[in-house]
């Protein structure tokens, strides 16, 4: 049998509680130390299937600034991070760019677009 213990701090809320998690042949046996019910559901997720929310910066051709902040409209798998950074370091978009402006559509075919967080205009 096949047994881990991991610690996950819950980031929901300011209480951060230090949540224990036991595993046993890949599956979750028990979770400890949930403040509450969202506290448990993030440990689980954190476990099976972590995902953040995603920044960066992607070039802008022609603008007043060579740059333009971006984000994920929903989160992205944790272990696809680096892959989507690679994306968007080959990827230069025309000035104008407005905020809200979809800069990838669908990136990795994740259901995921990268959106323009500010406005960058034409130099």
């Amino acid at each position: 049998m096949d047994r881990e213990t991991r610690e996950v701090i819950c980031i929901l809320c300011p209480v951060g509680c230090r949540i224990t998690v036991e595993i046993e042949d890949g599956e979750i046996s028990k979770i400890e130390n949930a403040g509450c019910k969202r506290g448990r559901d993030y440990a689980e997720q954190e476990i099976k299937s972590p995902v953040r929310d995603f920044f960066t910066t992607v070039r802008v051709k022609d603008g007043k600034i060579p740059v333009v902040s971006v984000r994920s409209t929903a989160p992205i798998p944790k272990r696809m991070l680096m892959r989507c950074a690679s994306e968007l370091a080959r990827i230069v978009v025309p000035a104008p760019v407005r905020i809200g402006d979809v800069i990838v559509k669908n990136i990795m075919n994740l259901g995921v677009d990268i959106v323009a967080t500010k406005s960058v205009e034409k130099a």
